[in-house]
């Protein structure tokens, strides 16, 4: 059997219809053998999901939600389908990692325990971004975390201003808990005007932390407390 050219991320993410049909061309038989078993995994993990409380979830997540300088947005699957946005956030959360999972070439930007990578939202499709790569304002973005263990993850942004921005978790003072198993961070951002570098910084931690006590630190670019690891992403934007 050909080896593997697809990671199982992307094999997940042509699953959910968010993969780009060149990458696609790209599979062996080895990779859709694996989508075969991907996608009866998943319609056995669906079939064990309240689907229609995913859905209301959802919603209540959206109306709760604030309009601030930077719009969150849902993404990956059309506007108005509710019911595929909650299935392809399941196929998300229950994606199986961990120390042994290959990471392919999705991984952008590690720090010493974490992992940041960027998304950039082209049309139906998106695209992964390296730091140092030129963005627009309207640009819209979306965070990928990945960290070995268990533990605590926030990130925090840095415009042209030298003003932060809490992405996520989008309400409270401290982390949210991370789940090695779901990487990608759900909602999406669409950046403003505001010139200059953006900064952005996924921080993880074996236990929790205060949002207070870090965001002087990366804005001064200072030492972070004992125990938080950081990975950072910077993004021109014209």
């Amino acid at each position: 059997m050909a080896d593997r050219k697809l990671t199982d991320l992307e094999l997940e993410r042509h699953l959910a219809g968010d993969l780009d049909a060149a990458r696609f061309a790209d599979a062996t038989d080895a990779d859709r053998a694996r989508l075969g078993e991907l996608r009866t995994e998943q319609e056995a993990f669906l079939r064990s999901v309240d689907v229609d409380m995913e859905v209301k979830r959802i919603q209540q997540r959206v109306a709760r939600a604030a309009p601030e300088r930077r719009s969150w947005w849902r993404w990956l699957v059309p506007v108005g389908t509710l019911a595929a946005a909650a299935a392809a956030i399941l196929v998300f959360i229950k994606r199986p990692s961990g120390p042994d999972a290959p990471l392919g070439d999705d991984i952008q930007v590690k720090g010493d325990d974490i992992t940041l990578v960027v998304h950039l939202a082209t049309g139906a499709d998106s695209r992964r971004l390296s730091s140092g790569d030129t963005v627009a304002p309207g640009d819209r973005i979306r965070f990928e975390v990945n960290a070995q263990k268990p533990g605590f993850v926030a990130i925090i942004g840095i415009d042209g201003s030298g003003t932060p921005t809490i992405y996520h978790p989008d309400q409270g003072t401290g982390p949210t808990a991370f789940d090695p198993a779901s990487r990608l961070v759900p909602g999406a951002i669409q950046l403003d005007a505001t010139p200059g570098d953006e900064h952005f910084y996924a921080l993880y931690s074996a236990t929790p932390f205060g949002l207070d006590a870090v965001i002087p630190a990366i804005a001064g670019n200072g030492a972070l407390p004992h125990g938080i690891s950081k990975a950072e992403v910077v993004l021109h934007k014209k």
